[in-house]
């Protein structure tokens, strides 16, 4: 019986399991797999906008977001006919949280460190004959 051998594919199949359940976790957490949704809103110079913004973002936020970016071409001073239609924006997603990716490769890899460092240290027990 190789015990080696065997410890280290259980390790294999526990961490392809716990990269898959962590990045499951993640991505649902992230949204990342859900459509942008689209917010119309009007500035103080009635300039419109229409903002396509991650699904868990608030309608507080767009309208910061709106304020944030405003138009050149309409003010209150200076309008037209072209301030009646929408300038599109994309708000940008929130970064992505590094401790999740750390986690799930993190972890496997420390345990295969400690898991050989014990499997080296137990093999120097054994009889030489």
């Amino acid at each position: 019986m190789n015990w080696g051998r065997g410890l280290f594919r259980l390790w294999v199949i526990l961490s392809a399991l716990w990269i898959a359940a962590l990045s499951a976790i993640f991505i649902t957490e992230a949204h990342l797999l859900e459509a942008k949704k689209t917010f119309e809103v009007e500035g103080p110079a009635k300039e419109k906008y229409e903002i396509l913004a991650p699904p868990d973002a608030t309608e507080a936020e767009v309208v910061a977001f709106a304020q944030k970016n405003p138009r050149t071409d309409c003010s209150p001073g200076k309008s037209g006919p072209w301030c009646s239609y929408p300038a599109k924006l994309e708000m940008p997603r929130k970064p992505i949280d590094l401790l999740a990716i750390y986690l799930a490769f993190g972890v496997p890899a420390g345990v295969l460190l400690v898991g050989s460092g014990f499997y080296w240290a137990l093999s120097g027990f054994r009889r030489t004959t």
